[in-house]
Formats: structure tokens, sequence, C-alpha cells
């Protein structure tokens, strides 16, 4: 059995990472609460990149201390868990629908971020060049759907948020003060979590990217479920897909981004033989569930946590996409 600090560090900074989350997104959410965003804007901005935030610090900390393969199972299966799980799970308790005002711009972010991720990873190591794209588009993003988003709010196009609708109304200097709480809890959190996180796969002998595509990547998206959750109980479906969208397009661009500028990072080959592709076929359902407009209903959520249960089968038993394609008969 492993020392049981190495699993008190890993079970502590998974609780703590939750908290500090939490903390964050609120005091964030009173923050925009005050700006008067639209709901989509509180998802994407407020909400997607708060909730992202374990996942970038814990990414970042895993590349400084050259552990690269839970810095990218963070990344990538983070991004598999925020589909299945934090819109599976919300579907299970209300019911939601898809394709609100501003999500096909938002959705066309995540698939483009989700291409390029794939397309260069398929073409070698991460380097710093492409960590500058991944910032790149991703500042060019922030700011056309910020100011799309004040356009359409302006013109009534979109009718912003509501205030009564959004929860707990801080004091400037409370929503201040949980922001820093947080962001001060993800860091000590996402140490806690390396620390233990690895000790635990080294005594095991488990991979690195098997720890970060399920240890990791489902601690990480804790926020970004209980967001959901708390979104889908008061009704605003858009919050939550906007959430899912929002911190996807996070994790890679901004993750993904900040680690590749430490680059060249090798590609583990689980992550092209699996993983990326279990990535693409989850962009592309909640593509087709905002396209259609789908509702997101009890029997969608169960569908989604099964889906999320054979990947993580697969993941354990090895499987390998490529390798099928690859020995299929001419």
């Amino acid at each position: 059995m492993p020392d049981l600090a190495l699993i008190a560090a890993l079970i502590g900074g998974l609780v703590i990472l939750a908290f500090a989350g939490d903390f964050l997104v609120s005091g964030a959410v009173a923050i925009a609460r005050r700006l008067g965003v639209s709901k989509l804007i509180a998802g994407i901005f407020i909400v997607g990149f708060g909730t992202s935030a374990p996942e970038m610090v814990v990414s970042l900390n895993a590349a400084l201390e050259d552990r690269a393969g839970l810095a990218l199972g963070n990344i990538v299966g983070s991004n598999i868990a925020n589909i299945f799980l934090v819109l599976g799970v919300p579907a299970l308790i209300m019911p939601f629908v898809a394709g609100g005002h501003g999500q096909g711009r938002a959705l066309t972010a995540m698939l483009v971020a989700t291409s390029v991720w794939i397309l260069l990873t398929a073409m070698g190591p991460l380097t710093v060049l492409g960590g500058i794209l991944f910032l790149a588009i991703l500042v060019a993003y922030c700011i056309v759907t910020f100011y799309m988003a004040r356009q359409a709010v302006a013109t009534g196009e979109d009718p912003g948020v509501d205030l009564d609708d959004m929860p707990d109304g801080l004091s400037l200097g409370r929503s201040l003060a949980y922001i820093v709480l947080g962001i001060g809890g993800l860091v000590l959190g996402a140490h806690l979590i390396i620390a233990g996180g690895v000790g635990v796969a080294e005594f095991y002998h488990v991979p690195q990217e098997w720890i970060g595509l399920t240890l990791l990547a489902f601690g990480t998206s804790l926020p970004e479920i209980g967001a959901a959750i708390a979104a889908a109980l008061r009704r605003h479906g858009e919050v939550a897909i906007g959430n899912v969208l929002g911190s996807n397009v996070f994790n890679i661009l901004g993750a993904g981004g900040i680690i590749s500028l430490f680059g060249p990072i090798e590609i583990a080959p689980t992550f092209t033989q699996y993983d990326h592709w279990v990535m693409a076929f989850a962009a592309l359902l909640i593509g087709g569930f905002i396209l259609t407009r789908a509702r997101l209903g009890r029997l969608m959520g169960v569908l989604m946590l099964l889906i999320y249960a054979v990947y993580i089968y697969g993941l354990v038993s090895g499987l390998n996409f490529l390798g099928l394609f690859q020995s299929a008969p001419a």
C-alpha cells in the first residue's frame, strides 16, 4: 500500500480544488453580476474560465515538474469529462435545451481549438511555436466574442443577465476576497494533487497519462460539474452549455498553450491512438446537440454517463483505434 501521506495529499488536494474552484466561480460571477454581462458570456468567460483554472494550474505545475503525461492527460481527459459528465449529470437532475443565443460561435471556437490540438499533436511534440499559436487564437477569440456579445446586449438581441437569477449577491470586497482565496486554493490543491497522484502512480506502476486522463481529469472537472448543476437547477441551460464550451476552449488554448511554452513536450501514444479520437467524438456530439437544439433529459444523461464509462474501460484495456484501422482488411 502506498504511503498514507500520498493518499492524504491526493484526496486533500481534490477537496481543496473543489472548494477553491467554487470560491473562484462565486466571486467571478458576482463581479459579472455587477457588470451586467449576458448569460452566455457569464457561462463562457466567467464560469468557463473560472472552472478551467484548476486544469490550467494543475497542468502548469505538472509541466514545471517535468510530468508531461500528467499535464497532457489532465487537459484531454478534462475535455472529455466536461462533455460526458458535466452535461450528463445535470441532465439527470433537470432537463435543459441546447442551442441558445451565441452558442454556435462558441461551438466553432471549441471545434477549431480541438482540431488544431489534434493536428499539432499528431505532427510531433508540442513546441513553443504551437503554444504561441494557441494563446494567439485564445486572445482573438476572447476579443471577438466579448465585442459581439456586448453588441447583442446593446441592440436587444440578447436580453443580458437577470440580476435576480444570479446566485449569491456579494459585496465587491467579498467578491475579490473569494477570487483571491480561490486562486490560492487552486495553487495549493494542484500541488498536493500532483505530489499524491505521482506517488500513487509510481507505487502501482500506473502510467502518468492514465492518472491525468482519469483521476486528475475528474478532480479538476468537479468545479464544472458543480457550476453546471447549479445552472440546470436555475433553468439556465445556456450557462451550463457555455460553461462546457468555454472550459474546453480555455483548457486547450489556455492550459495547452501555457504548457507548450515549456516544450518540446512529447505526446504519449495513447493520445493519438485512443484519447484524441474520443475527444473529437465528444466535441462533435455537443456540436450535434447545439445545431439540432436537442433537449438533454434524463435518458440522454444516462447515455452520456454510460459512454464515459465505456471510454474509461477502453483506456484501461488499452484500446487502440489506429490499430483497428490498420488491421482492417482492404
